[in-house]
């Protein structure tokens, strides 16, 4: 059977400064379908047990308030967040 539910959703990634008051300023959007999603900030401060490593600064809609691990890679952050979407009612 065929259907949306065989569709991957569109993920785009723009990168984009993050002020968060620290070296940490290297961030990206994520868009699903054209929705944003997520803001996603590299860790570059030297004080970080993983410098290089991602942190979800900011979730939006489902994502909103959801504390999520930190990514070694960005990846591993898209992976987590389609994960998390796709278990939520309104699949995206």
């Amino acid at each position: 059977m065929t259907g949306q539910d065989n569709v991957e959703p569109l993920v785009v990634l723009q990168p984009i400064s993050v002020d968060t008051r620290s070296p940490d300023q290297s961030g990206m959007l994520v868009l699903i379908n054209g929705l944003l999603v997520a803001v996603l900030v590299r860790l570059d401060a030297p004080w970080h047990e993983r410098p290089g490593a991602w942190h979800m600064e900011a979730g939006f809609g489902r994502l909103a308030g959801v504390r999520a691990p930190v990514f070694d890679t960005l990846e591993d952050a898209l992976r987590w967040i389609r994960c998390r979407l796709r278990g939520s009612p309104g699949k995206i």
